[in-house]
């Protein structure tokens, strides 16, 4: 999970402040800095430095402390007007305050969660079973119009080479090879091409055009195999993130079912 941090203020401010230094001999452990009495912690500004190095900024402390008194002061201006009885205000802080204990539960939950191997290794055959291993290395002949489309069939039912008549009709620039598009797998086809070609033997081509949002197509299966899955130990990182969104989700569910809601 995330770590939780706060936000920061448009970058604009933060260019316009300049660093103010308090002593810390006069400050206790963990705080940096005190506004009017409230304390300002150096976790504060640890996390904040986090967030901006995890998203490719600099965190300089300095920087960081300024903008953190900066929100502050203006923190405290709010108060002394009461913008935090405002509906719209009040409903922003409810959310915030919402959303970190959610999250900070979740981390919690999350960090005690272990899996042997035995559950990873069932996890993977479960979705070993469910993913679709076949590829096709088809070629086609793209063509703009049904005139032309019958026309071509008419050559192919002759017995005419599918190569040649690609490079004779094709609008597709795989065309001057044959049309052949390589190794694909069937979630990269769209599904008019995996319809068509599914049922077909190596070296048949549809005796029909297949429409697609690019035009008319005639296909051919040049050849098929079953790719290999990925080995268990490559993708243990995965399922236990898998795993791990599962149980979380379960525990969700427990608490949702124990919990008086009205609506």
């Amino acid at each position: 999970m995330s770590p939780l941090r706060p936000v920061l203020l448009a970058s604009a401010l933060l260019a316009s402040s300049h660093f103010i230094a308090l002593p810390a001999a006069a400050l206790e452990d963990g705080v940096i800095a005190i506004v009017n009495g409230n304390p300002i912690s150096t976790m504060a500004v640890d996390n904040v430095a986090s967030q901006l190095t995890e998203t490719g900024e600099a965190g300089d402390p300095e920087a960081i402390l300024n903008e953190l008194i900066n929100m502050e002061v203006l923190t405290q201006a709010a108060e002394k007007i009461g913008l935090e009885q405002l509906p719209e205000v009040a409903a922003a802080i409810q959310l915030q305050y919402t959303q970190t204990m959610a999250n900070a539960y979740l981390a919690k939950i999350s960090s005690e969660l272990t899996f042997t191997d035995e559950e990873l290794r069932a996890e993977y055959d479960l979705q070993s079973a469910n993913v679709d291993t076949a590829e096709y290395r088809p070629a086609h002949i793209l063509v703009g119009n049904q005139e032309t489309a019958d026309d071509l069939l008419a050559d192919l039912a002759d017995g005419k080479d599918f190569s040649a008549m690609a490079n004779l009709y094709s609008t597709d620039p795989t065309g001057q090879s044959g049309g052949d598009l390589g190794w694909m797998q069937a979630a990269s086809l769209p599904p008019e091409f995996i319809e068509a070609i599914a049922p077909l033997d190596v070296g048949e081509h549809t005796p029909y055009t297949v429409q697609t949002e690019f035009g008319l197509h005639v296909i051919k299966l040049l050849d098929k195999r079953n790719a290999a899955l990925p080995a268990f130990e490559t993708v243990k990182p995965g399922l236990n993130d898998l795993l791990a969104r599962k149980a979380l989700a379960a525990h969700l569910q427990k608490l949702r079912d124990d919990a008086v809601i009205e609506r």
